[in-house]
C-alpha cells in the first residue's frame, strides 16, 4: 500500500506534511487502470481522493485552484529503479535533492538501488535509509537490498532480514551477478518473501573496459565498444535458472521467485524477454528514457552524459525497445537516475563515470519523443510511468479512484521547453536530455496527500 507507515510488505516512508483539501477546476482526469480519460474536477480531502466530476462543490476550508485548467491529471510516477546516492555519495546527490528531482517529474515513488557506500545488505542499514526518508524526502522512497554481501557476488546478504526491513526488492545493480550458484540460491532463499530479484545484465568479460555500444560509430571514434552479446548472454544464463526454479517450485507446490530485467537496451534481448514470457516464466522488464530515444551516433559530440551501461545502442536496437513498450513485452519505464558530480564527468570520455540523471525529464522527453508524433499510446506511456512498476515492486499503484490516497500529478501536455540546467533540481547536472527540446510540463506533484511540487515555488 502506498503509505509512510511500516508495514510487513515494503515500507515507503516520506516527510509527513499536514494532508491537505483542495479542488482542481477544469482538468482532463486521466488514469488508464480505470478507463478513466475526461474532462472535469477533481476533490481532495484530507489528503485523499473525494470526488471526480463536474462542477464540484469546494467543502468548507477547502482551496480552489483554477489555474491549472486544461491541464491533464494522472496518477503519479513510479520509478523502480534510481540512484539516490545514500548514503556515502551525497555531494552527487541525497534524499532531500532526489526527492525534488522526482516531484518535479511528476514522481511519487522512488526505489533506491543498494550500489551506496556501504552497500545496502543488512537490515539495519535499509532501516536507516528509510528513517533518513521519512525525514527529508518529499516522495515515497523504497529502498532495494543487495543481493550479495557488499555488492561483491561471493555470498549472499542477509536476504530476509532485508525483507523483514521493508525493501521493495534485491539486485546487484550496478554490478552484474556473476555467479550462477549465488543467483540460484537467492532465487531459492527469497522465496515467500514477495520480493523479486533485479538484473543488471552485463558480461564483463565481453564488457571488459568499453565505453560505447560495439558498432560502426565505435570504431569511427577510435573508442572500446560494448557488444549487445554482453547484455543477451548473461540474460540467456539466467533465464534458464528461472526456468529451472520454477520446475523446482512447481514441484513443491509453491510460487517461484520472479526476476525483473532491469535497463533493457539491445534487441536481441528483447527477443529473449518476449519468448520467456510466451513460455510462462514469472519476468518483467524496463527500458530507460535514453534508450528508446537515443542512439549510438550521438556519443560523436563526446559529451559525457552519453556514457552509460548499458550504453546508447544501434538505431535497430531503440525501434525494438520502443516496439516492446508498444506491445507490453516490456512492462514498465524507469529512469536509471545516475547523479554524478561536474568533476567526476568533466573527464575525457573514455575516463567518465558511467550514468545520467532522468527524473525531471521522463514524462517530456518520452511524451514529446513518442507519444505527440504517435508512436506510442498515451495510456500505454503513463501505466509504463505508473501502475505497471508499481506491479512489479508489489506495491499498491497511484490511482485517481474515488477514496484513493492523493499521490497525482498535473500536466500541460502542450508545454514545449528546452532542458536547461534551471530545470533539474537533484544536485547533478549529467543529463542525456540537456539541451533537447521536449513536450509536457510538471506543473504539480501531490504525495501522500500534500502538494510537494508546483512550478515556480522553490518550497511548497
Amino acid at each position: 500500500m502506498l503509505s509512510s507507515s511500516r508495514s510487513r510488505g515494503p515500507r515507503l516512508t516520506c516527510r509527513p506534511r499536514p494532508p491537505e483539501s483542495f479542488v482542481l477546476r477544469g482538468v482532463r482526469l486521466f488514469d488508464p487502470s480505470l478507463g478513466l480519460d475526461q474532462a472535469g474536477d477533481l476533490s481532495i480531502e484530507q489528503g485523499r481522493i473525494a470526488a471526480v466530476g463536474e462542477a464540484l462543490s469546494a467543502s468548507a476550508g477547502a482551496e480552489t485552484v483554477d489555474h491549472l485548467a486544461g491541464c491533464a491529471v494522472f496518477p503519479g510516477f513510479v520509478d523502480m529503479h534510481a540512484h539516490l546516492r545514500t548514503p556515502g555519495q551525497e555531494y552527487k546527490e541525497d534524499l532531500e535533492s532526489a526527492g525534488r528531482a522526482a516531484a518535479a517529474g511528476g514522481f511519487v515513488v522512488v526505489a533506491g538501488m543498494a550500489n551506496t557506500s556501504p552497500a545496502i545488505d543488512s537490515g539495519p542499514l535499509a532501516t536507516w535509509v528509510l528513517d533518513q526518508a521519512l525525514e527529508s524526502a518529499d516522495v515515497l522512497v523504497g529502498q532495494v537490498g543487495a543481493v550479495s554481501r557488499g555488492l561483491r557476488g561471493e555470498e549472499l546478504a542477509e536476504l530476509r532480514e532485508l525483507a523483514d526491513a521493508g525493501v521493495v526488492a534485491f539486485s546487484d545493480d550496478g554490478r552484474p551477478i556473476g555467479d550462477a550458484d549465488l543467483l540460484l540460491h537467492a532465487l531459492r532463499y527469497l522465496r515467500g518473501t514477495g520480493r523479486r530479484v533485479l538484473l543488471h545484465l552485463e558480461e564483463r568479460s565481453l564488457a571488459c573496459d568499453g565505453a560505447m555500444h560495439e558498432g560502426r560509430w565505435s570504431a569511427r571514434l577510435g573508442l572500446r565498444g560494448i557488444p549487445s552479446a554482453a547484455e543477451s548472454g548473461p540474460l540467456a544464463r539466467d533465464l534458464e535458472l528461472l526456468r529451472y526454479t520454477c520446475r523446482e517450485a512447481a514441484e513443491l507446490g509453491i510460487e517461484p521467485v520472479p526476476l525483473h530485467v532491469q535497463h533493457l537496451s539491445s534487441a536481441e534481448a528483447v527477443r529473449l524477454v518476449r519468448e520467456a514470457k510466451a513460455q510462462g516464466l514469472p519476468l518483467t522488464a524496463e527500458v530507460t528514457p535514453h534508450h528508446l530515444l537515443l542512439t549510438d551516433e550521438r556519443v560523436r559530440s563526446f559529451d559525457q552524459s552519453l556514457k552509460m551501461n548499458p550504453p546508447l545502442r544501434a538505431e535497430s536496437d531503440r525501434q525494438v525497445l520502443v516496439q516492446g513498450l508498444v506491445d507490453g513485452v516490456i512492462d514498465c519505464v524507469a529512469t536509471d537516475h545516475a547523479p554524478h558530480a561536474p568533476h567526476e564527468k568533466e573527464v575525457p570520455f573514455e575516463e567518465a563515470p558511467f550514468g545520467t540523471v532522468g527524473l525531471e525529464t521522463a514524462f517530456a522527453a518520452l511524451y514529446g519523443g513518442l507519444v505527440a508524433p504517435g508512436r506510442l499510446g498515451l495510456g500505454r506511456l503513463v501505466s509504463a510511468l505508473s501502475a505497471a512498476p508499481s506491479r512489479c515492486l508489489g506495491i499498491e499503484p497511484p490511482s485517481l479512484a474515488v477514496g484513493a490516497p492523493a499521490h497525482f500529478c498535473v500536466v500541460d501536455l502542450g508545454e514545449t521547453w528546452r532542458v536547461g540546467v534551471g530545470d533539474l533540481e537533484g544536485k547533478s547536472r549529467n543529463s542525456a536530455f540537456l539541451g533537447e527540446s521536449v513536450q509536457g510540463r510538471v506543473l504539480m506533484t501531490v504525495v501522500d496527500g500534500s502538494r510537494r511540487y508546483v512550478r515556480g515555488e522553490r518550497h511548497v
